[in-house]
């Protein structure tokens, strides 16, 4: 048997008192770590003896570390470059308000105007009348001049011209302004031939109010 080398890492001890008296003693006692052999790392400035690395390193509140942090990690964006200015978007509603005032008064005007066409009264005949003029002999063309007196309302006047002879006109109109009481209207009566006929021009009014007016003259061609 090899005699125990006297390397102090190599000798045992009796430790365990159930073993017999004649084990080997199986307990190894190792000399002290050398101290120069330790890595000693200084502690970093405001992180209580932590040291760690890459971003997210933190930082107080609101430097130039956290703001990288953030930036790295996605949670902030980059401040603009300096000089630039950030124009903000307006509300739609503000985009739109010059189109919605304008629509408004659209529609404002055009209810008004609806209502004071609604309250306007409407146009009345208060009287017609008929006047001939003296006719010349063998005249060819006699001028009748009716007169129609309104109430100064604007509208249309519908009236027709009868003739003794058993003739009449189409309807016709006579568009009357505001503030206009008093309208003419005229009949051209021809004549062709010789011989003598009292001759009567009525003028009849059929709306907005119904009214008749006639004259009479003599033609004479003898």
């Amino acid at each position: 048997m090899n005699t125990p080398s006297d390397d102090p890492r190599l000798r045992f001890a009796r430790t365990d008192p159930a073993l017999r008296p004649d084990d080997l003693d199986l307990t190894a006692t190792l000399p002290p770590a050398d101290p120069s052999a330790t890595l000693h790392l200084p502690p970093s400035e405001g992180a209580e003896g932590e040291t760690r690395f890459g971003p997210g390193v933190p930082g107080a509140a609101g430097t130039a570390d956290d703001r990288a942090t953030g930036i790295w990690r996605g949670t902030l964006t980059p401040a603009p470059a300096s000089g630039a200015s950030v124009r903000r978007r307006r509300p739609w509603w503000r985009r739109e308000l010059r189109f919605l005032l304008v629509v408004v008064a659209v529609v404002v005007a055009v209810l008004v105007g609806m209502r004071s066409c609604a309250a306007e009264s409407p146009l009345d005949v208060l009287d017609a009348s008929v006047t001939a003029p003296k006719v010349g002999h063998c005249a060819k063309t006699v001028l009748v001049t009716g007169v129609l007196k309104t109430d100064g309302h604007p509208g249309t006047v519908d009236y027709r011209w009868k003739r003794s002879d058993g003739t009449a006109s189409e309807v016709l109109h006579q568009k009357v302004g505001r503030n206009v009481e008093r309208s003419e209207v005229v009949l051209r009566w021809s004549f062709d031939g010789r011989g003598t006929m009292k001759a009567t021009a009525t003028l009849e009014v059929l709306a907005p109010n119904r009214l008749t007016a006639s004259a009479s003259f003599t033609y004479d061609c003898s």
